[in-house]
């Protein structure tokens, strides 16, 4: 590398296959345009170049636009997974990579977020028509949107297997749960999971959905803040069939409703409704024994 750039440009239009790797590495983005122009070059030479992330981006679109490299794979993976690639480049790469280069794709952060968003839209558009296993396998690797619609997914193996995903935070499931278009089966589900239904957060808008179990609900009611209990009461969404559970808990805790407003109608738990708690309380000792 001690020879001149302009001297270096030359020798890498004319190298022979021996010497091309000397040239791959070189710092002067001349050299190697220089380089793309030379017929010897082969795949692996390329890759570096593609790999390298101190290149120029009209570089890396003049690899795209070779027709020597418009079939190889490798070469168009490395030119998506590069974030000096050019947008339009990239995206006109992202259709035809395979479903898990491209899920990779969505976890690498360097990566333009313009470009991991429309890989995020291009996997979601497949999932309809994805085989089930490689759903589930997408399940416990995936994030973002994509753990947001599989979540949502009709095959309960696959929200099951979402629910236990490293990636999946509070935000998200609560955007789930919240959502009018969610499945009664999906909601069970997070209502019994071992680690979510433990979330405040959690309990609380399971609470709100009507498609939480009564059971459920009436165990989270009792390990929620009287403040929080409050705000569900005041809640005009919050399910008939709760309200009376709510007013409960409140009245348990020393919290008369009645004399804060007279106008406002007081929800209590009839006959009916204390049978239901008993025999739920029941079922909960006996299923501690």
């Amino acid at each position: 590398m001690h020879d001149p750039e302009n001297r270096r440009v030359e020798l890498a239009a004319l190298a022979n296959e021996g010497e091309i790797a000397r040239y791959v590495h070189d710092p002067s983005p001349k050299v190697i345009r220089a380089l793309l122009l030379n017929r010897l070059l082969a795949e692996e030479e390329v890759l570096i170049i593609a790999n390298r992330k101190n290149i120029p981006s009209d570089v890396l679109e003049t690899i795209a636009r070779d027709k020597r490299w418009a079939e190889s794979y490798p070469v168009r993976l490395a030119l998506a997974r590069n974030p000096k690639s050019p947008l339009s480049i990239s995206l006109s790469i992202a259709r035809y990579l395979r479903l898990f280069d491209l899920e990779e794709i969505t976890h690498c952060h360097f990566i333009p977020l313009t470009f991991r968003h429309k890989v995020e839209a291009i996997i979601m558009e497949r999932i309809a028509t994805m085989p089930l296993g490689n759903k589930k396998t997408l399940a416990k690797k995936a994030a973002g949107n994509i753990l947001l619609k599989l979540l949502q997914d009709s095959d309960p193996e696959v929200v099951q297997i979402s629910l236990n995903n490293p990636y999946l935070v509070e935000g998200l499931l609560y955007k789930v749960i919240s959502r009018a278009e969610t499945v009664a089966g999906t909601i069970r589900m997070i209502a019994e999971h071992p680690s979510w239904s433990c979330r405040s957060l959690i309990r609380y808008s399971l609470v709100r959905n009507a498609h939480t179990p009564l059971s459920s609900s009436v165990r989270f009611l009792q390990q929620m803040r009287i403040m929080s209990l409050r705000e569900l009461y005041e809640d005009p969404s919050l399910p008939v069939a709760i309200k009376p559970f709510v007013h409960r808990e409140l009245w348990d805790r020393g919290e008369d409703l009645t004399t804060k407003n007279a106008d406002e109608k007081v929800y209590e738990i009839d006959e009916q409704d204390e049978e239901m708690i008993a025999e739920f309380e029941e079922r909960a000792e006996k299923s501690d024994e």
